[in-house]
């Protein structure tokens, strides 16, 4: 995870530091409606958060709203047809979240708890996040298990899955996913895992190549009795799909489809009331981005809508997402600081409800 930063900063380096200087000679680009320019509000104190640099002198308007807005997400569970090409999309800052998951890389909401996980070299172990402020409620233990590199969290009705597949380099051939009781998340301290072994039925060249390959995995969901991976691609900037067994045991990961996200995939969820799939992503620089799938043939997620939400007025390393409510998730995002740059481990809400008809 560390690596992928490198490159990053020496490309938007130029961009902060005339920022810094007070000038504004920079144009604003001409918007798409296709990716609006997104209002994001923002409740944290830092002048690095939800201040776009393209937008610093001249905000844009409020959000104006509309006599529906409190009522679209708490709507019976029909699927929508249309996404609309003009939504708004409001995003808020909850907190900053404790050191002790500072590298936080995954995110599932289940049972009414919300969870977070390290990713490498961080300990074998969940953590319960209060929303009301953000500090450690609970710290569970799982037994057998091993950090190498957790990326993702997911659940379905028994149990919920912990991805140790993260792949920077792209040799890895120990890729697994833990697999813990549902119900013994609810009140234990110490979990039991087994082990879902796996390798991708499609990759032949295990040499190391950091950041220059297309096997690096930070994202699944549970959807439907499988185990579903979207790979981070850093040589296409695509993702690929792959379908996994959730038995204990030794597996292959099938390529089914992939998508051009135009960027690096870091986390997935899904609604499966609604069935909505999220996928969080950022670009070479930086730019946050959110993938909304909907009305999608069974586990075909690519096949139905698709719409990408720019959020660029974020300055963050997103890395885990979650759904809380039908058109409302959460978004994690990890510590960051080298040379004049500075980001605290932190938590949004996101609200994507009045970009359907």
């Amino acid at each position: 995870m560390k690596q992928k930063l490198s490159l990053i900063i020496t490309l938007i380096a130029p961009l902060f530091i005339l920022n810094c200087s007070g000038k504004t000679t920079i144009n604003t680009p001409k918007i798409n409606p296709q990716t609006p320019v997104y209002n994001i509000p923002s409740t944290n104190s830092s002048p690095l958060l939800g201040r776009p640099i393209e937008s610093i002198s001249t905000p844009p308007p409020p959000l104006k709203p509309t006599k529906d807005i409190k009522k679209r997400p708490h709507l019976p569970p029909t699927p929508h047809k249309n996404i609309s090409t003009g939504g708004t999309t409001s995003l808020l800052t909850k907190f900053k979240l404790p050191r002790s998951i500072k590298e936080t890389s995954g995110l599932i909401k289940v049972d009414g708890k919300l969870w977070t996980i390290n990713d490498s070299g961080g300990e074998a172990k969940l953590y319960q996040i209060d929303e009301k402020n953000g500090r450690i409620i609970r710290t569970v233990s799982i037994k057998g298990a091993y950090n190498h590199d957790w990326e993702a969290l997911t659940y379905d009705d028994h149990y919920v899955y912990i991805g140790d597949f993260g792949n920077n380099r792209g040799n890895r051939r120990d890729l697994k996913i833990y697999k813990i009781s549902r119900k013994a998340l609810k009140n234990q301290k110490h979990i039991g895992a087994k082990t879902i072994n796996f390798v991708f039925n499609d990759q032949k060249d295990f040499h190391s190549r950091p950041q220059k390959h297309n096997f690096d995995c930070e994202a699944m969901v549970a959807y439907h009795g499988k185990l579903y991976l979207f790979s981070k691609n850093w040589q296409d900037q695509k993702t690929r799909l792959y379908q996994l067994s959730n038995s204990v045991g030794t597996h292959k990961a099938y390529y089914k489809d992939s998508f051009n996200v135009q960027g690096l995939i870091t986390d997935a969820t899904v609604n499966r009331k609604l069935d909505i799939l999220l996928l969080t992503s950022y670009s070479k620089l930086l730019s946050v981005n959110l993938w909304v799938f909907t009305n999608y043939p069974k586990e075909h997620f690519f096949k139905g809508e698709s719409k990408k939400l720019t959020l660029n007025r974020l300055n963050a390393q997103v890395e885990g997402v979650t759904f809380i409510d039908n058109y409302k998730a959460y978004l994690s995002s990890e510590a960051f600081s080298k040379y004049i740059f500075s980001f605290d481990a932190s938590l949004y809400q996101i609200d994507f409800s009045r970009e359907f008809k």
